[in-house]
């Protein structure tokens, strides 16, 4: 490949990397041509101490003078007797998947470290998941794949629907439809007119303990996939997660209560100047009061009044998003191929 900008030392490190590299880490993504809080090395490390085998590759480029410029986090597993390798993680619990690397020649520096991944892992197949669509990991991946004899698809992966905020709750009410305005302010007079409610967010990690339990039920009383998702593995999983967003100032889990019932719970994360709703439940029991959409709207309320810019509703096409107002953005589903 030739150089269309300085070349880089790349090397392969291990699990080690989500620690003793955390802090390079996170001051590379914040160069980064994107920046999601899915990529940053605490998810990842937090993520690999509970689901993570063997060892993950994490490929990084540095620059002559030793900064770091760029990382591909991967894993490899085996099946059907063929080596797929993935970016290291799961979408099942995050809804971006992405390398990183500094924006002014993200494509270049990804490139190389494909190439590298091609050379020094061999894989029968490459398969990503929740890359989002304007990554430029992707154009990297079809240079080098190319090179490499390699055919690449990238084929649409999920919706990621996602809500422009305004500077107040009734600016944005004003950007949406009359009948999204009408059908929102109709759910939340249904869930508040008339009786005492309120909206509680976790401030402490004692009060977290408390609210995850009722996450926790109120998740698994949405029934169907909800209930199935939350193993007691996956609980150990968010209880760790949790704890240590919160500790970052970057965990918002919150419940409506009616009556003194919780009715509904929202957990959400803050990150650079996006409000994610991560996952949510409600108890169908009390659907006719609206609780669900009545957390949602409260949730992005708080949204607005941290000043985010967008409020990112994450993967899945569930009708209330777009109640809600919000439009699709896309992530792709990539599979990588040796030509025939």
């Amino acid at each position: 490949m030739t150089c269309t900008a300085p070349c880089s030392t790349v090397e392969v490190l291990g699990e080690d990397a989500f620690t003793e590299g955390a802090q390079e880490w996170e001051e590379l993504l914040r160069r980064s041509y994107d920046k999601r809080l899915f990529l940053t090395a605490d998810w990842l490390r937090i993520w690999w101490e509970h689901f993570g085998s063997d060892r993950p590759f994490i490929y990084v480029s540095r620059s002559d003078s030793g900064q770091l410029e760029g990382i591909l986090p991967l894993q490899v597993r085996e099946e059907d007797e063929e080596r797929i390798v993935t970016l290291a993680g799961d979408h099942n619990v995050a809804d971006y998947m992405d390398a990183i690397a500094d924006r002014e020649h993200a494509r270049h520096i990804l490139a190389q470290l494909w190439t590298r991944v091609f050379q020094h892992l061999r894989p029968d197949r490459l398969q990503l998941r929740h890359v989002p669509s304007g990554s430029d990991l992707i154009p990297a991946l079809e240079e080098s794949a190319a090179e490499n004899r390699f055919v690449v698809t990238v084929q649409q992966d999920e919706v990621a629907p996602v809500a422009i905020l305004c500077s107040s709750w009734d600016g944005y009410l004003q950007t949406l439809t009359k009948k999204q305005r009408h059908e929102i302010r109709r759910k939340l007079r249904r869930a508040q007119e008339g009786v005492a409610w309120e909206w509680v967010t976790a401030r402490t990690h004692e009060e977290l303990d408390a609210m995850l339990a009722t996450f926790f039920r109120l998740h698994e009383l949405s029934g169907g996939e909800k209930e199935r998702f939350m193993t007691p593995d996956m609980r150990q999983f968010f209880v760790a997660l949790s704890h240590h967003l919160l500790a970052r100032n970057q965990l918002r889990l919150s419940v409506f209560r009616r009556e003194g019932i919780d009715m509904a719970s929202t957990m959400s994360f803050v990150y650079g100047d996006r409000f994610l709703l991560y996952n949510s439940g409600y108890d169908p029991q009390y659907a006719a009061h609206s609780p669900g959409i009545a957390a949602v709207a409260h949730a992005m309320q708080d949204a607005i009044e941290e000043e985010a810019a967008a409020f990112d509703f994450l993967s899945g096409d569930e009708s209330y998003k777009y109640q809600m107002g919000a439009q699709n953005t896309y992530t792709c589903r990539i599979e990588a191929r040796p030509e025939a």
